[in-house]
């Protein structure tokens, strides 16, 4: 699949200090490269009221995709604590 990301998730990136969960990214992001389509991807969940809006789990953070015609825009990435403001920017 093809794979962007945003210019705020690259910024969350560089702002990221824990190499463990760089690699586990990297690691993520080349499998959405791979794949032929989110099915082949664990940990997706789709988000609520938005049918091209996915979230995935790697660790403690979420990467937030939007996922049209086999193409994958990757948002934003996300620690693990969440509450409703999280997902007021995709609504």
């Amino acid at each position: 699949m093809t794979v962007e990301r945003t210019d705020k998730f690259e910024k969350s990136i560089e702002k990221l200090k824990d190499k463990v969960a760089k690699k586990r990214l990297a690691v993520l992001i080349e499998k959405l490269e791979n794949a032929h389509s989110l099915k082949e991807i664990s940990n997706v969940k789709p988000i609520e009221n938005n049918p091209n809006m996915y979230r995935i789990r790697t660790g403690d953070y979420r990467l937030f995709v939007l996922y049209i015609n086999g193409e994958i825009t990757i948002l934003l990435l996300a620690y693990k604590k969440k509450n409703e403001k999280t997902y007021d920017e995709f609504n």
